[in-house]
């Protein structure tokens, strides 16, 4: 079994130093010590470090450089581990799930809620959850591997893992459906939802700017924003799926974006029987998008874009097991 672990930066590969986290190069090296003196395992790993961060720091051109260091040599190895930085783990998540789908050997990303020294750290669990999954050899794509409080380490689709919680490092999928459980051994959930896939995109890459404008759903919204800047709109509902359609504000705001051609998309938007407020979505021009997370619409949009295709037949396309059908 050999494995390329591709080192990021984040908090997994940082160091508390002067009271601040910061990268430290010494913690690569022990992510792999700490792994090896748990499990006595003596899986070969070959190490790659194409560039290093704070995770909040992420933008496009560390976007496009990890895609082009996994696609050089994903075919290389039995599996490739991306180490990252929590706060936009579920952004690279996404990038990584459209640009090789589930065609490929598993790719796996984790992050750690402390640094790694730290008892309270949850790093070395991930990564192990990773090595045992590539070794198990049950699936196809891109994931995520993390363990949650009070949890066994949970195996995600890295296309639908949705934002974190305010103030909390726990990760979960959009829903809470993982695709496997680590607890000794990989064990698939039954209960996974699987959905159509479409092919992986050729020469994914992301320009400088997404020119998306995410909206929040808040009481009081004028939704007096600046269209000539963008050119597609994510809308964010309350939990139930829902927007204040009563606002003439929010019938303007559609307007002007129609008149402009700029899409506007609405995610989480529960099926079945809901509230009539939704009625309006179609008479106001929103899309309704089949359930999905957040991030994996914005990172979709964001694709799109970059590679200046049609972006609402674009994000209507599935991809990678995005959405929920």
């Amino acid at each position: 079994m050999k494995i390329l672990v591709i080192f990021t930066g984040g908090t997994i590969g940082s160091a508390v130093s002067d009271g601040w986290i910061s990268p430290n190069d010494e913690m690569k090296y022990l992510l792999i010590e700490k792994y090896r003196e748990i499990t006595g395992d003596d899986t070969e790993f070959v190490t790659l470090n194409p560039y290093t961060i704070l995770s909040e720091n992420l933008c496009a051109d560390n976007l496009n450089c990890l895609i082009k260091c996994v696609g050089k040599n994903i075919e290389k190895y039995d599996g490739i581990i991306v180490t990252h930085g929590t706060d936009t783990l579920q952004y690279t998540a996404a990038a990584l799930s459209y640009a090789f789908g589930s065609n490929y050997t598993p790719v796996v990303l984790v992050s750690s809620n402390y640094p790694i020294d730290d008892e309270r750290a949850n790093g070395i669990h991930n990564f192990i959850g990773a090595v045992e999954f590539i070794k198990s050899q049950t699936g196809r794509g891109v994931f995520v591997s993390y363990k949650n409080k009070d949890e066994n380490i949970k195996i995600h689709v890295a296309s639908r893992i949705v934002s974190h919680v305010e103030s909390f490092d726990e990760i979960y999928s959009i829903d809470n459906q993982p695709f496997a459980v680590y607890d000794e051994k990989i064990s698939l959930n039954p209960h996974f939802k699987y959905s159509d896939c479409g092919n992986a995109v050729a020469d994914a890459h992301f320009c400088e700017h997404s020119q998306i404008l995410s909206v929040v759903a808040m009481p009081g919204d004028g939704y007096d924003y600046d269209l000539s800047k963008y050119k597609a709109v994510i809308l964010r509902p309350y939990h139930s799926g829902t927007l204040n359609t009563a606002s003439n504000a929010l019938a303007d705001f559609c307007k002007q974006a129609k008149e402009n051609g700029i899409p506007v998309f609405i995610v989480n938007v529960h099926g079945g029987t809901t509230y009539e407020s939704s009625k309006l979505y179609e008479e106001l021009g929103i899309t309704v998008l089949p359930m999905c997370s957040f991030i994996a619409v914005y990172i979709k949009a964001w694709l799109a874009i970059s590679l200046e295709m049609n972006i609402k037949e674009f994000v209507n396309l599935p991809i990678s097991n995005e959405f929920i059908n």
